[in-house]
Formats: C-alpha cells, structure tokens, sequence
C-alpha cells in the first residue's frame, strides 16, 4: 500500500498549461554518458506500467502491420531513472486512472523508418518545398536518426517516453486488486483486463499525429480564439492532467506533441529545463535484454491482441 500523495484530477483540469520553452539549439547540449541502465516496464518486469508497443504492433490498435518497423520490439525500456518517475506517477493518480505507455527507447533502425517514411510523405505532398523545409518539418516529428554519441535522437537515449491515460470503470479495478500475486499467470490477466476494460481518454489526436493539432498547447490557443466543443474541452482537460503529472515527477514536455516527454538528463530535456550539460547518450540494449524481449513476446501470444484503444495514426503530412 503506497502512502503517495494523489493529485486532484479536477483542479488540475481547469490548470492551464503554461507556454514552453524552445527546444531549438537542443543538439549543442554537450553530453557527458551516465552508466544508467536501461530497464523494461509492463510484464515480468519491477516496473509494473501498463504498455502498449505501437512500433511493433503489439495489439490492434497499431496501425503498423506485425513486423513491419523492422527492428521493433515489444517490450518497452527505458532508463531506471525514468520508470521510477513513472511509477512514481503511476501511484499519483486517483482510483481508476492509469498510465500507457507506447513507447520509450527506440532503436535506431526503427527511428530510420520513421523518418524516412514522414519525410518522403512530405516530399511527395509537397513538392515545392526545398530541402530545408522539409527537414525542418520532419524533425519537428520524428527526429532525425543518428549514432552520434554528441547528437543522439531522444528515443535512443532511453530517456524519452510516449504515453497517455487510461481508465477503468470500477469492476475492472476490483478484478485488478484481487491479483495480489504476482506471477506470470497473474500478469497475464491483469493485462487481458486492462485490454477489455480500459478507456484510452481524448487527447484531440490519435497517438502519432503529424499536424498542429497534436501541439501540447493546441486547444488552449484555440480556446481563446472560439468556444471549444464538449470534446475538445475534454481533450484540453486530459492534456492539462498529464502536463502537470509529468511535471510532478520531474519530466519535460515537448511543445509540438502532447505524448511526448523527455527526461531532463536527455539534451532536448536539459535544454527546455534550462541546464546546461545531459548525461543520457545513445545506449542499446544487451543481451540479457534481448533475451528477455523473446521471452515477452511468447508471454504476448497468451494475451493475445485485441483492445478497446482507438487506432493510434502513422505520422502524416499536415493538411497545408
């Protein structure tokens, strides 16, 4: 039984999200490699974070067929520090609402189809735009893929998280609290709840969309300009909750995506948190990992595919 404090879902959703800082200039943060490891959130793991892997198309609401991203993997790592703070937030919230997590280290083959597949889209629909324009836009999405140890992209540092709410209406929660035990078979149905229970709340975008209205801030400008629809209001107030969440524990928002939130050890985290060196270089799994990967994936074929979530977007041109 965990003593942490719970935030208040409603005072927070009336909570504007202030303006962010720039990350331009990110990549001359200079990083000095910390040994942190990267560790595995979700099944068999210490870090008991729902997990949903978009890249490998771990359950249907993937856009991706299976084993299309080649490189991709099912099990979600990320650095310790980082599963810490989301466990830490994980414990914050109240009855009902939990974290989903989509993604975190990202290897870099992944990160190069991503890119690639963002940038030649914008090339075809945008055949005028110069070469600087369209790298420009792309990385305003996916960044660009690099093994530079100096320049690393976020997601391959380990230190970078893609997430969302969920929640459970009370039966679920009920079923969920009576698996005390935890073993293998007890994961498995936690997880077959969740995937049947679980109500991914309204953010205004799918996961991954390629346009403004995916900017964190997006609805709290356009609420100054109309009045916003039921929906939108919704979508504003679940956007708000996760900002101030991740700020909580320690978490950096990124101004052009409302899942995205970097680690301030990371360069493009140090630069909107105003320090001056990271510490969280490019870093791959081993092969203890790896291992545990082919493990997960069988532990999947027992949970099988199917969820309630609405299909997250492959990243797509903006509309002008």
């Amino acid at each position: 039984m965990t003593n942490t404090k719970k935030i208040d879902i409603e005072f927070l959703e009336k909570k504007e999200i202030p303006q962010l800082s720039l990350v331009s200039g990110w990549k001359e943060i200079p990083v000095q490699p910390s040994s942190e490891p990267l560790v595995p959130l979700g099944l068999s793991s210490n870090f008991n974070i729902f997990t949903s892997s978009i890249y490998f198309s771990e359950h249907d609401n993937s856009p991706y067929l299976p084993n299309q991203l080649s490189g991709s993997l099912i099990t979600i790592f990320i650095r310790q520090g980082v599963a810490e703070q989301l466990i830490q937030a994980e414990e914050m919230l109240p009855r009902g609402y939990h974290l989903v997590v989509f993604d975190g280290w990202r290897p870099l083959e992944v990160q190069k189809s991503l890119y690639d597949e963002y940038y030649q889209s914008l090339k075809t629909k945008f055949p005028s735009w110069s070469e600087d324009e369209l790298v420009q836009e792309t990385q305003k999405y996916v960044s660009l893929p690099s093994n530079n140890p100096s320049r690393p992209s976020p997601h391959n540092t380990g230190g970078a998280v893609d997430l969302a709410l969920l929640k459970l209406p009370d039966s679920a929660e009920e079923k969920l609290k009576s698996l005390s035990t935890k073993n293998q078979d007890t994961e498995i149905e936690r997880a077959k709840i969740i995937l049947a229970s679980a109500k991914l709340l309204n953010f205004g975008t799918q996961f991954d969309w390629g346009g403004s209205e995916a900017a964190l801030r997006h609805l709290e400008e356009l609420a100054k300009q109309r009045e916003l629809n039921e929906e939108e209001k919704e979508a504003l107030a679940n956007r708000r909750v996760l900002y101030y969440l991740m700020k909580d524990v320690g978490l950096e928002a990124y101004a052009d995506e409302w899942w995205h939130y970097n680690a301030p050890q990371t360069q493009m985290g140090a630069k909107t948190a105003g320090l001056a060196v990271a510490s969280y270089g490019a870093i791959e799994i081993s092969s203890s990992d790896f291992q545990l990967e082919l493990a997960r994936r069988k532990l999947a074929e027992k949970i099988g595919r199917n969820t309630v979530f609405p299909k997250a977007a492959i990243i797509k041109p903006p509309e002008k």
